[in-house]
Order: structure tokens, then C-alpha cells, then sequence
């Protein structure tokens, strides 16, 4: 039996059963995908790495700015670029000086961090959990292959809308928890992935835009610009309105629900960019959190020790995720201790 087992292998998940580990703790991650990252999303495509989930990093707290130190010591980090163009009808407009500060990439693609973190961490890739159950002094969690695993206690870092139909049922006894967990509402988003001709002029200001009251684009990123020496072509990303996605989430033909991104870019940067050479779509059914909890993370010694943690209930971007995943280790010792 484990002493904590965690679910989701993204940031938080990560980093918290890092620092579990770190405390002399018996710790698995289980996830669900086959890799690792979350939403630290990277797709290898035409010979490169694509950022299809996560941006950039930005580093506001004393101690998330330390931990990125660290990965740029190791060259898993580099500052990107402190310009984050507005675009809207009107066309670019520049940061002003209070909005100019680093903002951080991966090379080698997001999902480097997540395969930083995972150092000699146990981890089930490609295994859901279906069910829980528990007896007077463990979990215990069905997997899709019948698998029961076993543990003390359970840290989930997995999006609230996925945690609840495997755990709503033995909440039953934790009304206040389960409540503050049914609370949270997550919006969906559209990415497009696209490569273009070399031939294409890239003006500077293109790097890193944000879309300013536009009912279909919300974000646009040069992607090669991370990595120069490794693309041998120009591929942007560009990234829905949770308005635009929450319209198409049921269309079934991806690229149907993709189009629309790159026809409101050609229109609004250049014609050029509305027709690529490729070009990818990946749906994120829970992008991001429409309002966080505003706590660090969620726990309960009701019916065992139980831990639910993630950027949507700290924040909404990876250092939100880095500090719950923190706060949600710390969490978990002390309902251990009890």
C-alpha cells in the first residue's frame, strides 16, 4: 500500500509528489494520458516542438522565481521575450512599462519541465481511475484495467469537472468539500497549430499577441521563436475565446472547428497567415478555470485524508499550479501525521 497516491502529472501534481517524496513519503503519480505535462502541452510536428497548451511562464513569487532559476540553470528554461503585443480592431499596440517583464519558455517543448520533475517518481502513464472506495484505513482505486491500487491518502490535481464523478459518491459525508469543489467551472478553448512558408516576413511584434475583445481569437504566439534553431519553418499557435470553443465543443470534424482561428488571424494580422502549408487543432474541453477557489488547495480528514489541488483553486496559470502542488504536499503530510 502506498502512503499517497497522486492523480494528474501536471505542475501541481508533479511538484507535490516531488516534495512528498522529499519527505521520505511512498508516492505514485497516476495519469491518464500517455505523457506527462498536463497542459504543459508540446506536440512534435514536421520535424519541431509545439506548445499547444501552455504559453509562457511568468515568475511572480519569491519562490516559484527560484524553482525557474533552477530549470534555466539546466537549460530546460529560457526567458522568451517581456513584450506581450494587444491586438484588436484597431491593430498592435505595444506593453506599457509596468507590463514589460520576462516571460519564460522551454525549448525543447513545455513538456521538458514534466519530464524534469518526474525523476525517479513512480508514475502509471495511460491509466485512468474509474472508481473509489475505501475500508476503515485505505483508498482504494479502480483503474480502467481493474487494477485496485491502494493508499493512505489520495492528492487529486485533476480538473474538478473530472475529479466529481469519481468521487461525488464517497463525499457524501464531506458536504462543505464537495461543495466548494462542484463550485468550480472550467472554460474550453480551441488551439491551432500551423506551419508556413520560409518565404513570409515575421515582423517582431508577432512573438507573443493578446487579443483584446475579439469574439474568436484570445491568443497568438510565433511558436518557432522559442526554438529557431530547431524549426525549418514558421509555426504559430493560436489560441480561442472560451465564447468561440464553448460553441463548437460538439463538432466533430476538427478542423471545422479550427478554420474560424485562422480566418479571423489572416484578417486581422495578415492574409497570408489564414492559409498554411499543415496546420493541426487540438481541443481543450477544460483550458481554463472561469474563477478560482482563491485557496491554495481543498482538504479533508472525511471519510480519509484527501487533497484536491491544481491551478483552479490557486490560480490560473502554471505558478498557481506550482504553488498548489506545494501547499497540497504540505496539506497531505499533516492529514498523515493526524
Amino acid at each position: 500500500m502506498k502512503d499517497v497516491i497522486v492523480i494528474g502529472a501536471g505542475m501541481a501534481g508533479l511538484i507535490c509528489a516531488q516534495q512528498l517524496k522529499q519527505a521520505g513519503l511512498d508516492v505514485t503519480i497516476v495519469e491518464k494520458s500517455l505523457g506527462l505535462g498536463g497542459r504543459m502541452a508540446t506536440r512534435r510536428l514536421q520535424g519541431t516542438w509545439v506548445d499547444h497548451g501552455a504559453q509562457l511562464i511568468a515568475a511572480k513569487s519569491d519562490n516559484f522565481a527560484r524553482f525557474i532559476r533552477k530549470l534555466q540553470e539546466k537549460g530546460i528554461v529560457q526567458e522568451w521575450t517581456r513584450n506581450v503585443y494587444q491586438l484588436s480592431n484597431s491593430g498592435l499596440v505595444p506593453p506599457t512599462d509596468d507590463k514589460r517583464h520576462p516571460r519564460y519558455c522551454c525549448p525543447m517543448g513545455m513538456t521538458a519541465i514534466a519530464k524534469h520533475l518526474i525523476n525517479e517518481i513512480p508514475v502509471l502513464t495511460n491509466t485512468r481511475i474509474v472508481s473509489v472506495s475505501h475500508t476503515e484505513t485505505k483508498w482504494q482505486l479502480k483503474t480502467t484495467r481493474q487494477e485496485i491500487l491502494e493508499t493512505s491518502a489520495i492528492v487529486s490535481t485533476i480538473p474538478a469537472p473530472q475529479f466529481l464523478p469519481i468521487f461525488e459518491e464517497v463525499l457524501a459525508t464531506a458536504p462543505s468539500f464537495l461543495q466548494a469543489v462542484q463550485s468550480v467551472k472550467f472554460a474550453p478553448s480551441v488551439t491551432v497549430m500551423a506551419g508556413y512558408s520560409t518565404t513570409n516576413d515575421i515582423p517582431l511584434e508577432w512573438q507573443a499577441v493578446q487579443c483584446v475583445d475579439d469574439p474568436i481569437l484570445n491568443w497568438i504566439s510565433y511558436d518557432s521563436s522559442k526554438h529557431p534553431d530547431k524549426a525549418d519553418q514558421p509555426v504559430f499557435v493560436f489560441q480561442s475565446t472560451a465564447e468561440f470553443a464553448k460553441q463548437s465543443m460538439e463538432e466533430p470534424d476538427l478542423e471545422l472547428a479550427g478554420k474560424p482561428l485562422l480566418n479571423q488571424v489572416g484578417r486581422l494580422l495578415s492574409k497570408w497567415l489564414a492559409n498554411p502549408e499543415w496546420w493541426q487543432v487540438h481541443r481543450w474541453r477544460y483550458a481554463l478555470v472561469e474563477e478560482s477557489l482563491g485557496v491554495s488547495c481543498l482538504s479533508t480528514a472525511i471519510p480519509l485524508s484527501l487533497v484536491c489541488a491544481g491551478d483552479w483553486c490557486a490560480g490560473k496559470n502554471i505558478e498557481a499550479a506550482y504553488q498548489s502542488g506545494i501547499a497540497a504536499a504540505e496539506s497531505a503530510i499533516e492529514l498523515l501525521r493526524n
